[in-house]
C-alpha cells in the first residue's frame, strides 16, 4: 500500500511539472509581440526633430519581461516600468512607476498590428481612461501614443506623443 501511494504521490508531482512547463511553452510567441520595442531611444516628439527623452528598453528575466528606463532630456523627470505577457489572462500588462508619484498599471494586447495597454481609475474627480498604443513603423522606429479620457471615451486628449529612434540611427 506504502509503495502504491509513493507510486501516485510521483505521478501527482510528475502531472503538476508537466502541466507547468506546458503552460510556460503555450504561446512563448506571445512572449516576444512587444520585443519590437526593445532596444535604446532617442525619443522625439512626434513628427518633428524635437528630442523629449531617452529610454532604454531590454528583455529581462529568460526574455519573458521588457524593462523600460526612461529620463526626460529638458528635466529631471524619469520612470520605469515592467512590462509581461500574462498567459492566465492572455493579456499583456505594463506596470509604470516615475518620480512624480504617478502609478500606471494598464492592460491588453496586440490590436491591428498596434500594441494597446489601457486602464480606467477612479480618482478625486471621476473616472479617468488610459489608452497606450505603440506601433513599429517601417523605418524601425516606434511610435508610442497615450491618450486620457475623463467622459468615458467619448472625447480623448493626447498625453504623450513619441517617436522612438534608434541610438544608432541618428
Amino acid at each position: 500500500m506504502k509503495k502504491r501511494g509513493h507510486t501516485i504521490l510521483i505521478v501527482l508531482i510528475l502531472f503538476g511539472i508537466s502541466n507547468i512547463n506546458a503552460q510556460n511553452n503555450i504561446g512563448d510567441d506571445k512572449f516576444n509581440e512587444f520585443d519590437f520595442w526593445v532596444g535604446e531611444w532617442n525619443v522625439y516628439k512626434h513628427g518633428t526633430d524635437t528630442l523629449v527623452g531617452y529610454s532604454k528598453i531590454e528583455s529581462i528575466i529568460d526574455d519573458k519581461v521588457i524593462k523600460e528606463t526612461y529620463h526626460s532630456s529638458r528635466s529631471k523627470y524619469h520612470g520605469t516600468s515592467l512590462n509581461k505577457y500574462n498567459p492566465r489572462t492572455d493579456q499583456w500588462e505594463q506596470f509604470w512607476v516615475d518620480n512624480t508619484g504617478l502609478t500606471l498599471h494598464i492592460k491588453g494586447n496586440i490590436k491591428n498590428g498596434k500594441m494597446v495597454l489601457q486602464n480606467e481609475i477612479d480618482t478625486k474627480k471621476g473616472v479617468l481612461s488610459n489608452k497606450i498604443s505603440w506601433v513599429k513603423n517601417i523605418d524601425d522606429t516606434v511610435r508610442q501614443t497615450w491618450l486620457q479620457s475623463s467622459n468615458q471615451g467619448k472625447t480623448w486628449t493626447v498625453v504623450f506623443d513619441g517617436d522612438y529612434k534608434p541610438k544608432q540611427l541618428d
